[in-house]
């Protein structure tokens, strides 16, 4: 997502998800260290964004379900320290996650 740009709270969580569906239809569902560096790097790109809050906890819900192994790997590659870590141990039902991130995917 620019950042540089203001775009209206809806415009800006449309992209957020429009760019999460991107990633992943690209990233595979493995436990290299390519794979799990690109889903970390997109998770800290999320924390970063200021204008809104984009949908965090949906997207990891997604991820966990649609990507286990790639989740599983990227939790247990984080430090307890790391400023993710919380965020892994958040639960959320799969369907809430969906119906919430399907109001910003048009």
């Amino acid at each position: 997502m620019n950042r540089t740009n203001i775009v209206e709270p809806l415009e800006a969580k449309r992209i957020i998800v429009r760019d999460f569906l991107s990633l992943m239809k690209t990233l595979p569902n493995q436990d290299d260290a390519a794979s799990v560096q690109t889903f970390l790097r997109y998770l800290q790109s999320l924390l970063r964004i200021k204008q809104v809050i984009p949908p965090v906890v949906e997207i990891l819900t997604l991820i966990k379900t649609d990507k286990p192994i790639l989740y599983h790997s990227a939790r247990r590659s984080i430090m307890s320290s790391s400023n993710l870590h919380m965020l892994f141990q958040i639960e959320m039902d799969v369907e809430l996650a969906q119906e919430r991130l399907s109001q910003y995917d048009k």
